[in-house]
């Protein structure tokens, strides 16, 4: 059951599922401000408010929205900490509490484009369409790119998910 490392395949697909995320997070969103999005947006307290302080603000001007914003880093901390902590305990209990976190944060995930978007920054009280791009929303706010945003990220947490749970079942049947 165990491989040469000592380190079995549920876990290790898990962690390396688990840190690609914490990666591509961490990359997507100042490549997305760098290439794709109109940086005056960035500035805009519409913008800003939404992006950095709601519900509260972790990291300040410029880093975020530049860098990081809106829940990108909670994302960040579960795929590169929490999850990669989680595996690294020999019993399975840890190893279904990160399928749980990962699940219910794939939930939220599939939520935030309609429960927690904003008004585009460009103006307008109304939220924009989910599913229609808009300058305004940037990819943390609302719009098309925002959708687009979680529902990757819905997809990878499952993925971590099922894995774990899986892999952690299988092992216990295995050993009973």
């Amino acid at each position: 059951m165990r491989e040469t490392g000592g380190i079995l395949p549920y876990r290790r697909n898990a962690l390396l599922i688990s840190l690609a995320l914490g990666i591509a997070t961490l990359v997507i969103v100042p490549a997305y401000n760098t290439f794709i999005a109109d940086t005056s947006v960035l500035s805009l307290p519409g913008y800003v408010g939404p992006a950095c302080r709601y519900p509260v603000q972790f990291f300040p001007q410029p880093i975020c929205p530049y860098l990081v914003a809106g829940e990108s880093p909670a994302t960040i901390c579960l795929a590169l900490v929490v999850i990669p902590a989680t595996l690294i305990a020999p019993s399975r209990k840890p190893h279904y509490a990160a399928a749980l976190i990962a699940a219910l944060w794939a939930i939220v995930q599939v939520l935030a484009p309609f429960w927690a978007a904003f008004p585009s920054a460009l103006g307008g009280r109304s939220i924009p369409s989910p599913f229609l791009r808009n300058p305004g929303c940037g990819l943390v706010l609302c719009g098309l790119d925002h959708t687009l945003f979680h529902l990757v990220q819905f997809v990878v947490l499952l993925a971590i998910a099922l894995v774990i749970f899986r892999g952690a079942r299988t092992r216990h049947q295995h050993t009973n």
